[in-house]
């Protein structure tokens, strides 16, 4: 995040003034996690305070047992609560003197005690235990230190820092669930299903620069509606997206669509491009949207047109969704920062849009407050306005599930 930003008015394609909220990203406050002792914790230590050759066995046993299984293992809820699991991560970091379990929407840097896991004692096993919604999807890391003196992560002084070395330091977990991104996977049993896991082996993906915007194109097998992502290099190269839609429209899964996924460059570039009133929208609506209509098999029907990204991504498709003038039908905003603009009353103003799908997590701070105010600030126009929680953070680790699964069910009303 560029240090010392400064608050700017943004003049739209219209001639309307939008004044930032806030140059930057708001401090947030962690929801409080219940962290607790699993049956494994409270059983070594009892072996341990007992001792003898018995004990020893016991505690192998439980060693190998935990060590065969991948992280975390969940369990129900000790207190009985269905919407509810224990989850359990249990780690191998020989020669460790702290490890800190680094969770997207967990981690609090004023409580960095409730994520440092817990070492089993006479063992190079560590242990941490949450009691977390049956539903939660989250990524995470763990950031084992052997250093001498005190961990990284207690020396940093403020929030900033004490994030920074939590995250820096943090490595995939060799036997998570599985894997985003450059993170491990946490699933609970009732998680909305991962039905796009399934990979086209020799998708076409085109890549062009078309007036200074660097993006990527994939076809759909016949005419279809297109969806615009922005940071499109995440959604191309780190989550695979063209392969997996491809194999899910072969098998019936997914309508057709065709996909425009616009390259956001670097963070710097994100906060002058990305999600303001101007920017990449324009290009989008100006050169790119005539572009791909003109070259690809695409639907040229603004009502066939869904824009979707997530965080500024999320706000730039509220921004296009307000100023195409019906060249784009219906957002798919994901985390919208609505923090930075007021959106509302261009949205208002606008009158060719369709529907618009807001979707944010419950442990990423405002967002989810500020999705339904947007709401509540349109709910007396009659078009569709959608607002969904997840219990998720700030964090791909949902993004890509939730967006497929909301756009498999757009598509069907198209």
């Amino acid at each position: 995040m560029p240090p010392l930003r400064q608050t700017k008015t943004w003049v739209d394609r219209n001639g309307s003034a939008h004044v930032e909220l806030s140059p930057t990203v708001p401090p947030q406050t962690p929801k409080r996690h219940m962290r607790i002792q699993s049956p494994m914790e409270i059983s070594w230590s009892e072996a341990v305070r007992e001792g003898g050759e018995h004990s020893a066995r016991r505690c192998g046993d439980m060693a190998v047992s935990a060590l065969a299984k991948p992280n975390p293992i969940i369990d129900d809820d000790p207190e009985g609560n269905p919407d509810v699991c224990m989850y359990t991560w249990i780690v191998e970091c020989p020669g460790a003197t702290a490890v800190l379990l680094w969770i997207n929407g967990v981690f609090d840097h004023e409580r960095i005690e409730e994520s440092e896991m817990t070492r089993l004692e006479g063992s190079d096993l560590w242990i941490l235990s949450l009691r977390m919604p049956s539903d939660w999807r989250a990524s995470y890391t763990v950031n084992a230190w052997s250093g001498d003196g005190v961990a990284p992560w207690r020396e940093a002084g403020d929030r900033m820092h004490i994030r920074k070395a939590a995250m820096s330091g943090g490595r995939p977990d060799s036997r998570a669930m599985g894997h985003i991104m450059d993170s491990s996977l946490v699933e609970g049993p009732d998680a909305l299903p991962d039905c796009w896991v399934a990979a086209s082996t020799s998708v076409k993906v085109v890549e062009e620069t078309v007036a200074g915007e660097h993006f990527w194109f994939y076809e759909a097998p016949v005419k279809a509606p297109l969806l615009v992502l922005f940071d499109g290099q995440h959604w191309n190269n780190s989550m695979n997206l063209p392969a997996q839609v491809d194999a899910a429209i072969a098998i019936g899964l997914l309508p057709p669509v065709s996909l425009l996924m616009i390259d956001s460059v670097n963070t710097e570039r994100r906060w002058d491009s990305v999600g303001v009133p101007g920017g990449q929208v324009d290009v989008l609506i100006d050169v790119l949207l005539p572009h791909v209509r003109a070259t690809y098999n695409v639907s040229a029907r603004g009502e066939d047109t869904i824009v979707t990204g997530a965080s500024f991504g999320g706000l730039a498709s509220l921004w296009a969704l307000a100023l195409s003038d019906g060249e784009v039908g219906h957002a798919i905003a994901q985390s919208p920062s609505l923090w930075r603009f007021n959106v509302a009353d261009a949205l208002s103003a606008a009158e060719q849009w369709s529907s618009i799908h807001l979707q944010a997590g419950k442990y990423e701070g405002e967002m989810l407050r500020l999705s339904h105010q947007l709401a509540e600030d349109l709910s007396g126009d009659i078009r569709e306005v959608r607002v969904r929680g997840v219990h998720g953070g700030h964090d791909w680790a949902w993004w890509r599930v939730h967006m497929l699964t909301e756009l498999t069910r757009l598509l069907k009303t198209l």
